[in-house]
């Protein structure tokens, strides 16, 4: 699969952020490394996830299941103060004006990715999820970690991440990385369960500690509660 221009000069090593060499696969010129094609998607995966969350959504039915679940899951679990349209809608309100190029971390099968335009790239760590992604939602997208994002400094006007916020194995890392490839002015939107609760092995945290998550790392955040929904609104400091 070719990547679009625009995307193609956006990409960096996740391992030193050193410029990539883009042919019969990805390679770095300054730390060696190298990043095959996998059924049609570069492969840029350079972190560790949660054993039992990387199992489930490696498979294949889980993958092709989801977009049921994730239709009804925002009206579910915000205990219907919230729906998914509602949810996409803040999504594309508060993003779009910062202006494109746009980052999905943790795209799934492509919903945010569809509704933040033709310039907006997708990432995730499961195969099965980006080829269920590529056929129902065509556009870019690439395998790979967000707390090891592929990309240069400052290159994105908006980054959104999803309930994938609850399944990172370093939260403080994403954010990170997320401020990292935002340029001045960029903005953040993020979806997460709160606590307290039972965690399941995910990240749950009270709205006071992912507002504090993001502040520590250099945003200005807010956090809108929904049940047991928080809506994470940041813009780059």
């Amino acid at each position: 699969m070719d990547l679009p221009s625009w995307l193609s000069s956006l990409l960096a090593c996740p391992q030193c952020r050193a410029g990539l060499s883009l042919a019969k696969e990805a390679f770095c010129p300054a730390c060696g490394a190298r990043y095959p094609w996998r059924q049609g998607f570069l492969d840029l995966r350079a972190h560790r996830e949660r054993p039992h969350l990387r199992l489930v959504n490696a498979l294949p039915p889980v993958a092709r299941l989801y977009d049921l679940w994730r239709a009804r899951s925002t009206a579910l679990l915000s205990g219907g103060r919230l729906s998914f349209a509602e949810e996409l809608a803040w999504l594309r309100a508060w993003l779009l004006p910062a202006g494109p190029p746009f980052l999905d971390v943790g795209t799934g099968t492509g919903v945010y990715r569809e509704a933040l335009g033709e310039r907006a790239i997708g990432l995730d760590p499961s195969l099965a999820f980006l080829r269920v992604a590529g056929r129902r939602r065509p556009g870019a997208y690439l395998l790979g970690h967000g707390e090891r994002l592929p990309f240069r400094d400052g290159v994105f006007g908006g980054v959104a991440i999803g309930p994938t916020w609850n399944e990172f194995l370093d939260p403080r890392m994403a954010a990170l990385e997320a401020r990292r490839v935002l340029r001045q002015g960029g903005r953040l939107f993020g979806l997460l369960l709160l606590g307290p609760g039972p965690g399941l092995g995910l990240w749950r945290p009270e709205e006071e500690e992912a507002s504090a998550l993001l502040q520590g790392v250099g945003f200005r955040a807010r956090v809108e509660r929904y049940g047991r929904l928080g809506l994470l609104l940041a813009e780059v400091e």
